[in-house]
């Protein structure tokens, strides 16, 4: 699926402030308890392969984050910590903006492609990252999907990124309603913006899997198919979802963690096709 990104402004992000949904929710925030989350980051070094910039962001400590378990399409939780705003990086020079397991793993091809192309030239860029707000968070991973357009990235890893921007947006909802705001349609974090990306992750994943071995940003192919059940399933493409549930059940490598899972997904399937039979 390639063109404009689902719920993404006309100018590239970064390249300036908007008006509409995008300026009505930069007026909600989200009070992080920064010591507490600071605790659970460390720093890590890049160097930009786009401008060759040195930098230094958070990520999530391994093992440091306590898990609190999973929505159905495997969003993972975490106590007093949302991972997800952590998942991306940003160059603060010029842009480039990947999910930080493949950020700088790019060809030197697609690199002059994103200089091209870059969302931005800071010469300024040595402000220090402490934790992320929603906020910004949800600015990087714009860039990300903005970056994968451009420089032609393989349809698995546009589906990943959109998929970890819905669980952005879900996260940041989530945080907004725990704290007593109403969340608006027209808000960036909003659940039809969620949807959106979703069906857009749903799309490209799917192409993923005809052309694409496994595993597919580091999804097996048993977790895929469950993944694209929960997909369907939220998207209300009950069949598909059904066909994909049942496929994860039948293969013997499927996890114990993952069976149940898979089978309350079929019974909520069988329900939803009861109701509408």
């Amino acid at each position: 699926m390639r063109g404009e990104l689902p719920g993404s402004p006309k100018p590239l992000p970064g390249s300036g402030s908007g008006s509409g949904a995008g300026a009505h929710a930069a007026k909600k925030t989200v009070t992080v308890d920064t010591a507490g989350e600071l605790q659970l980051l460390r720093d890590k070094e890049h160097t930009c392969p786009v401008c060759g910039y040195e930098f230094t962001t958070k990520i999530v400590r391994a093992g440091k984050a306590q898990s609190d378990g999973m929505d159905m399409d495997l969003r993972p939780r975490f106590k007093n910590i949302d991972v997800a705003k952590y998942r991306v990086t940003e160059c603060p020079v010029c842009g480039y903006a990947d999910m930080d397991s493949y950020f700088g793993k790019i060809r030197p091809k697609e690199a002059a492609l994103l200089k091209e192309k870059a969302t931005r030239w800071d010469k300024d860029a040595s402000k220090e990252e402490k934790s992320r707000r929603y906020e910004d968070a949800y600015t990087y991973y714009k860039s990300a999907m903005r970056c994968c357009l451009i420089r032609g990235a393989k349809s698995g890893l546009r589906g990943y990124t959109a998929l970890n921007t819905a669980w952005l947006l879900r996260g940041w909802r989530e945080s907004l309603i725990a704290a007593g705001a109403e969340v608006a349609d027209d808000d960036e974090m909003s659940e039809a913006a969620e949807h959106k990306l979703i069906k857009y992750a749903m799309r490209n994943l799917e192409a993923a899997a005809m052309g694409e071995s496994f595993p597919i940003c580091g999804i097996d192919e048993t977790a895929f198919d469950y993944l694209m059940a929960a997909l369907c399933y939220d998207q209300g493409i009950l069949d598909d979802a059904g066909k994909y549930v049942l496929r994860a059940l039948q293969n013997r490598s499927i996890s114990s963690v993952l069976r149940p899972k898979a089978e309350d997904l079929r019974d909520l399937i069988k329900e939803k096709r009861g109701r509408y039979s």
